[in-house]
């Protein structure tokens, strides 16, 4: 079985594809990813990562040519585990290090039980998204 290497901009697509529960229409990705990768490309992406099951694309029932995609199974599993927490104003050193040992506990767990190793990049890419995000709510 032939793996599908991570990248960073797979993995931003795959969250932008995540932050809309409902799926998100390809124009409406390819409107927010303009500049960043042509839609010719992005739709390649799209179909090389649905092929390998990490997003889902169906029919929209609103509407005749429009497709929506979702993350798949395997994505949605790890966003489940791994979640998403935001801070509405400052933490403090103590509760940073809490929060990094508990994501460091949970990548732990998570690839433990991952053999791809395209999901296994994208656990640790989410991973260091979220620390990226606790030490920016560090308060000084």
């Amino acid at each position: 079985m032939d793996f599908m290497e991570f990248t960073p901009l797979r993995g931003k697509i795959i969250d932008m594809i995540a932050s809309r529960p409902e799926g998100a229409s390809f124009n409406k990705l390819a409107d927010k990813l303009r500049g960043e990768l042509s839609r010719i490309v992005l739709s390649r992406e799209i179909k090389n990562m649905s092929l390998k099951g990490f997003l889902k694309i169906s029919r929209d029932p609103k509407h005749k040519q429009r497709k929506i995609i979702t993350v798949g199974n395997p994505i949605a599993g790890i966003l489940n585990r791994i979640g998403e927490r935001n801070w509405d104003g400052k933490i403090s050193m103590k509760e940073a290090f809490e929060i990094i040992l508990r994501y460091i506990i949970e990548y732990r767990r998570l690839v433990k039980n991952v053999s791809n190793p395209f999901l296994r990049d994208y656990i640790k890419y989410r991973i260091l998204n979220h620390l990226e995000k606790v030490l920016e709510s560090v308060a000084e």
